[in-house]
């Protein structure tokens, strides 16, 4: 179907055109919460780790590798689906469709000569490029009551007219006084290779400056095609703003979910060798070294070594919460 190559109105600027998976079966936290388990390993140095887990601690346990991987995978892709896009290498689309060029000028906004230059200027870009371009002028109240903007007008008026993706329909409208303006674009999908982001940008930015400076509609459109011409079957490499979003989106929510994974592939390397408790934490201190130990999980200091004895050290108790 087609769809808007961007326009733009007096006072209004321009514009370009236009499932769920399953979480984690368990939670950790370093703090207590209702209904976890406490754990306690001991990390580098044999500090202690305290790690509270609801769920299934095998899932927790589980190696993260594979899914680490498969997420830098993805991330790799994104890279890759945007430098195979912003290759853009245009031809000259197949002309087997109804090669018709329209030039409707329902409000006499053009002149007879400009009318004819503007029918040669359509003929030059036709043989560039295989599209055909249309221009329509209509009269605000032809569809402000019918439509919530002119894009909504132009994509029926492009229906009516074609029956093909391959034409380029511009659609100017007025108030008949050539004041409070307006102009939209639609284009056939067959027309994307040659009219990427970049051309039409450049296209509307120039008949939106025409038209705010008061040049002739005829003028306008006329220089705006001859703008995009000379350049618009060149090989260049760019990135089209909904690309970039959508790059800049997909490559942000895999990085959170990397790094999330990563933190959760770190802990659970320590919890393969974590000491359930049940009730509280009672935490005691080595009397050679001070490095703190809970009480039940060691026999020997996990810093110094040293054997540790059940009735010599002080102790104190960690309450979880009601």
């Amino acid at each position: 179907m087609p769809h808007s190559s961007g326009g733009g109105s007096s006072g209004g600027g321009f514009h370009s055109g236009s499932g769920s998976s399953g979480g984690p079966s368990y939670r950790t936290s370093s703090h207590y919460f209702p209904g976890s388990t406490c754990y306690v390993y001991y990390g580098r140095g044999g500090l202690m780790r305290t790690v509270y887990l609801s769920g299934d601690i095998k899932s927790a346990t589980k190696s993260k590798i594979a899914t680490l991987i498969a997420i830098g995978a993805f991330m790799l892709l994104g890279v890759g689906v945007a430098i195979f896009a912003g290759f853009h290498n245009p031809h000259k689309i197949a002309t087997d469709y109804a090669t018709t060029m329209l030039v409707q000028d329902n409000t006499d906004v053009l002149t007879d000569a400009e009318e004819n230059r503007l029918k040669a200027t359509f003929q030059e870009f036709f043989d560039a490029s295989g599209i055909c371009p249309s221009f329509v002028s209509v009269e605000n109240s032809t569809w402000k009551g019918h439509y919530a903007s002119l894009n909504g007008y132009a994509y029926d008026k492009y229906l009516a007219l074609f029956k093909d993706e391959s034409h380029w329909l511009i659609v100017y409208s007025d108030d008949g006084n050539k004041t409070n303006w307006a102009f939209e674009g639609m284009q056939g999908n067959n027309t994307d290779p040659v009219l990427s982001g970049r051309v039409t940008d450049r296209f509307n930015s120039y008949l939106y400056n025409s038209l705010s400076s008061s040049t002739s509609v005829g003028d306008a459109v006329d220089g705006a095609f001859h703008t995009i011409m000379p350049t618009m079957m060149e090989s260049y490499f760019g990135l089209d703003t909904p690309m970039i979003i959508f790059v800049v989106a997909w490559e942000g929510i895999l990085s959170v979910l990397f790094v999330v994974t990563l933190v959760g592939a770190i802990r659970g390397k320590g919890l393969k060798t974590a000491t359930k408790i049940d009730g509280d934490v009672v935490r005691k201190t080595c009397p050679c070294c001070g490095n703190e130990y809970a009480e039940g999980t060691v026999t020997m200091c996990p810093k110094c070594g040293k054997q540790l004895s059940v009735d010599k050290y002080a102790t104190f108790s960690e309450h979880r919460p009601e």
